[in-house]
């Protein structure tokens, strides 16, 4: 492939604190292909796409665009050199309609301006992507991935000739990955260039022409389309480690045959939790989770799933029905009293819920252990080198990208993050585990570990609610799924009946 280069990033360093996020790194992309941006979590992949988006700034280095030399000092600078980029997390002014959103901040961002016949431009490019959504409903109406394909939209729309994608698949159904990868091979004909970041090697397999590796800071090497295979792929990113793989590129792990407990460690009774202009809530929700088993919750972000998980813990919002562990309610409980029933919960906001940004590594292990003997002294005060020894514990196993425990936690970039999250909830034994999207953002190789600790809990007898967005994860290690949308149970899958299709079409109300 013989392509003009687009965008050339030479010797960039970055460095956040005592932190180094990119060390000299060199970078290159053609025009008019697809090019993966694959690491672990930490590699630096979507800082050093926040620097040619202007979010961050590098400490040393150059950019180049179509062979000139440009300063890229905030988004509105790239957005003018035509560089737009969908972010994991939506950017969109959720009380805004699509075609509001869009048009915020262009030239057209009139009070005045008639929206007919930026709606009917905007329609048509919606439509040569093969894209389906409502123009004038608000978008804190609308799921995940039609967000996303708004913000693709925005960015086009915006005369983007370089689309930065990070994370694109995080709340996407298999139906809905083709379908974007059909979109961006459109963009691809019409001479847009696309980064593709991601930590799913799957992913690059199917959707680039090329990628380029990250580790620890470092690019690892770049690999042409006909060079790419699972295993140079976990090597570049892994090096020493090895790591066996499925046919999609995600941890092989056994799961044996275990006997489930007679009696069920989670009975959720006919629950019902509130409807809000943002949720539709839970309705008449019933079943079970036994011991030895691992129960997966196949939902599209916004159905129903995060009310699901904030029940079990803070049954206070129940409007009606129970929720019962080891043949006790919990109705009514406090979320403390619920941790002393075995209980353990890992949030799916890892910021927000999950962590105390300004505390440390240390403090932030202890969240939720705090009243436990083992890191108290005389009953009273804390232990902290027993929180220390802990802490240690966690980035080791986890393999944590930290200098050391003492740092503040919102200095790690977000896998990191959920790796300390993940950690803390295995610090203890679990009798009652239930995790909400806990792989999202991880890397395979954390991914694995995970999954094997998932595992063991199951093997030893312990029941686990796992919510994920993810089905092809929940296929792996559920031994049962239930599927959820607009705040229903639409079915339960025993694991001989698993079927991508099936299931994901009811996650998205077929």
């Amino acid at each position: 492939m013989n392509k003009e280069i687009f965008v050339e990033l030479k010797n960039v360093r970055k460095v956040f604190g005592e932190v180094v996020a990119l060390d000299n790194v060199n970078f290159s992309v053609r025009k008019g292909e697809i090019r993966g941006l694959l690491g672990e979590n930490g590699a630096g992949k979507s800082t050093l796409m926040n620097i040619l988006y202007g979010l961050y700034r590098p400490d040393k280095g150059q950019i180049f665009i179509e062979g000139k030399e440009v300063k890229i000092r905030s988004p509105f600078d790239s957005i003018k050199l035509g560089i737009g980029m969908v972010h994991q997390v939506s950017t969109l002014v959720p009380e805004f309609t699509a075609v509001e959103n869009i048009i915020l901040g262009t030239p057209e961002d009139k009070l005045t301006l008639p929206l007919r016949k930026e709606s009917n431009r905007i329609e048509k490019m919606a439509e040569e992507l093969g894209f389906e959504f409502p123009l004038n409903v608000k978008v804190r109406e609308l799921p995940a991935g039609i967000k996303q394909k708004i913000e693709i939209v925005r960015a086009l729309y915006r005369g983007a000739k370089l689309l930065i994608l990070d994370e694109p698949t995080t709340s996407l159904v298999e139906s809905e990955f083709q379908q974007l990868l059909k979109s961006l091979k459109m963009l691809v004909k019409k001479g847009v260039t696309v980064i593709f970041i991601t930590h799913k090697i799957r992913e690059v397999m199917e959707a680039c022409d090329s990628v380029t590796v990250l580790r620890r800071g470092k690019v690892q090497g770049t690999l042409e389309r006909k060079e790419m295979s699972k295993e140079s792929l976990v090597k570049l990113m892994f090096m020493e480690k090895e790591i066996k793989v499925n046919e999609s590129a995600l941890p092989k792990v056994e799961l044996p045959e275990v006997e489930k407990s007679k009696e069920p460690v989670c009975i959720i009774k006919n629950i019902e939790v509130e409807a809000s202009e943002k949720t539709p809530g839970l309705k008449n929700v019933s079943f079970e989770v036994h011991g030895g088993e691992i129960f997966g919750i196949a939902s599209v972000s916004g159905n129903g799933e995060k009310e699901l998980a904030e029940a079990m813990i803070k049954p206070s919002i129940l409007k009606s029905g129970d929720i019962i562990i080891n043949g006790e309610s919990i109705k009514g409980l406090p979320t403390l009293n619920v941790f002393s029933k075995g209980v353990f919960y890992t949030p799916e906001d890892r910021i927000k819920e999950g962590i105390l940004p300004d505390g440390s590594i240390k403090e932030n292990v202890l969240l939720g252990h705090h009243a436990e003997e083992r890191f108290l002294k005389r009953n009273i005060f804390i232990d902290w080198e027993e929180v220390r020894k802990a802490s240690e514990m966690v980035v080791k196993d986890y393999n944590v990208f930290t200098p050391n425990v003492e740092i503040a936690i919102r200095k790690l970039s977000g896998g990191n993050i959920q790796k300390v999250i993940i950690g803390r909830a295995f610090v203890n034994p679990i009798d009652f585990l239930v995790t909400h999207n806990p792989t999202s953002g991880l890397d395979i190789s954390t991914v694995e570990f995970i999954f094997e600790k998932l595992v063991e809990i199951r093997n030893k007898g312990g029941a686990i609610l796992w919510i994920n967005e993810d089905l092809d994860e929940l296929m792996i290690l559920s031994d049962r799924i239930g599927v959820i949308h607009k705040g229903e149970l639409k079915g339960i899958f025993n694991r001989d009946e698993f079927d991508k299709y099936k299931i994901g079409l009811l996650m998205i109300g077929g």
